[in-house]
């Protein structure tokens, strides 16, 4: 089996990322204000607070997410493993600290026929802006054009606590990738690591 952090990996690319997914108010509020960079596993100052979460309860969170956005678009989680990885957290001059700060990639793949894919994203786009995550990047499936890459993808984040969300056509046809990834978080000094999923989503 691949390291979690590869497979997490091989998902972006081939489906473009993952759905660096949104949460709902309570969510946010459980979150907290983080100053972790997304997509780096960085952190903007060693003394910025960090919440203090567990790896099961940030993966418990992250599943949250992407059944919530799933459920909210139309778009169905289909059987395929899931795929997670735990990250430490790096300063920007290569510090680390001793108390176990991570982030945490996490991602499912869902059944969404081809021409349904951009109705999605518009779903996806008005759910996340509506609970205050800014569009970082945003591109529709062309139509009538066969030139074009029909590739769907949306980028999202939230400005204070700035996890990122990202809901992408994937390399096959008929499916879209959902997947989250949280800032920097601290476990409690007694969590445990849950275990790794059976499978790769390649």
């Amino acid at each position: 089996m691949e390291p979690m952090n590869t497979s997490v990996h091989r998902m972006r690319t081939t489906g473009r990322s993952l759905i660096r997914i949104a949460v709902t108010p309570l969510l946010i509020a459980t979150l907290g204000a983080c100053m972790a960079s997304p997509g780096s596993g960085k952190y903007d100052g060693k003394d910025d607070p960090l919440p203090v979460k567990s790896k099961q309860e940030s993966l418990d969170w992250a599943r949250q997410i992407v059944t919530h956005v799933a459920q909210t678009t139309g778009a169905r989680i289909n059987d395929e493993p899931e795929v997670f990885g735990f990250t430490p957290c790096i300063g920007r001059n290569g510090e680390s600290a001793p108390d176990g700060r991570y982030t945490l990639d996490y991602g499912v793949h869902a059944d969404v026929p081809d021409d349904q894919q951009n109705d999605v994203l518009r779903k996806v786009r008005d759910l996340l802006t509506g609970e205050g995550l800014k569009v970082t990047e945003y591109r529709e499936i062309p139509a009538g054009d066969p030139t074009a890459q029909p590739i769907a993808a949306f980028s999202a984040r939230h400005p204070d606590s700035r996890y990122v969300v990202d809901v992408d056509s994937t390399g096959g046809h008929n499916r879209m990738s959902l997947a989250v990834r949280t800032p920097c978080l601290i476990p409690p000094s007694d969590s445990a690591t849950p275990s790794p999923p059976p499978t790769g989503i390649s």
